[in-house]
């Protein structure tokens, strides 16, 4: 099973060593997400099984097209609610522009590509605009 709790892709590395010290100082894991992961499920990425019980349709296992560009991402991945808020609290002091696309792991996202759930996060962030 993978052992991290903080999953980031971005190209802005300001941004990503900030994000590795607000994870190492309230004992979280850091890891990065690859572009090449995108056709990959949720479940395979931070290392858990698929489960059949939940969603595998076609739907939410589709693939990236070609030329698509993964955008900036953050994955949260068992990290207890009052971490997760002394994360969100710290990295606010940074005052790096916010990561618009952010999710927590959950059995009803373990079986989308990752791909997928960023089309579903737009779409959300879409609607809060």
């Amino acid at each position: 099973m993978n052992d991290k709790n903080i999953l980031l892709y971005t190209k802005d590395i300001e941004k990503k060593r900030a994000i590795e010290k607000i994870t190492k100082s309230i004992d979280l894991k850091f890891g990065e997400l690859k572009a090449n992961q995108a056709n990959d499920l949720i479940s395979s990425i931070v290392g858990l099984p698929t489960f059949a019980a939940f969603d595998t349709s076609s739907e939410t296992n589709i693939k990236a097209p070609a030329l698509w560009s993964m955008p900036e991402l953050i994955l949260f991945f068992g990290v207890p609610d009052a971490k997760l808020d002394k994360f969100l609290a710290e990295f606010k002091k940074t005052n790096l522009e916010r990561i618009k696309l952010k999710a927590i792991v959950t059995p009803t996202n373990l079986n989308w590509s990752l791909y997928y759930l960023i089309e579903h996060l737009k779409e959300e962030a879409k609607a809060f605009e």
